[in-house]
């Protein structure tokens, strides 16, 4: 059995607006010590169909992406925080034969090489105002489908 063909999106989409919907943070407890403390870094896109304009040959899709990091356990040595940012951005077709929504549903994986380092610089942000500048986010998310009806990508990560 072939394993099927991964297509990268970015080949024939180009980032059109990105939009920040949501910067939330939470210390839930300091720490008096800074030490090495466990943690989970979390990444969701969503992608959904876009209204294309009367003279678009090529499609566009909306993508909701999420990165959620939650440092800390109960009896963990460090601080314990949740942080969230999240982004609605517009991906246009700019090449190629059109891509239908199940196609991009199925290779939107392909997007976290260019969302993963934006969100992420907005979360490093958040964190520094909590005073958190010791934890050290993954430059790198490893991919793991998780299928939501089809249609949302979670990448895990963990904290250092």
């Amino acid at each position: 059995m072939n394993a099927p063909e991964s297509v990268n999106l970015l080949d024939r989409f180009v980032l059109k607006n990105l939009q920040i919907t949501q910067l939330e943070a939470r210390l839930q407890q300091t720490a008096k010590e800074a030490g090495k403390q466990e943690g989970k870094v979390e990444l969701n896109l969503t992608p959904r169909t876009v209204q294309a304009d009367a003279g678009d040959n090529l499609p566009a899709y909306q993508v909701g992406a999420q990165l959620v990091c939650d440092g800390g356990g109960a009896q963990g040595p460090g601080p314990r925080f949740t942080a969230r940012v999240a982004f609605e951005t517009i991906y246009q077709q700019v090449g190629g034969d059109p891509v239908d929504l199940a196609q991009f549903t199925a290779h939107h994986a392909s997007l976290t090489r260019q969302l993963y380092p934006l969100l992420a610089q907005e979360l490093r942000t958040l964190l520094l105002r909590l005073g958190l500048e010791k934890v050290h986010l993954p430059h790198d998310l490893a991919a793991r489908a998780k299928p939501v009806e089809g249609e949302s990508i979670q990448l895990s990560g963990a904290l250092h």
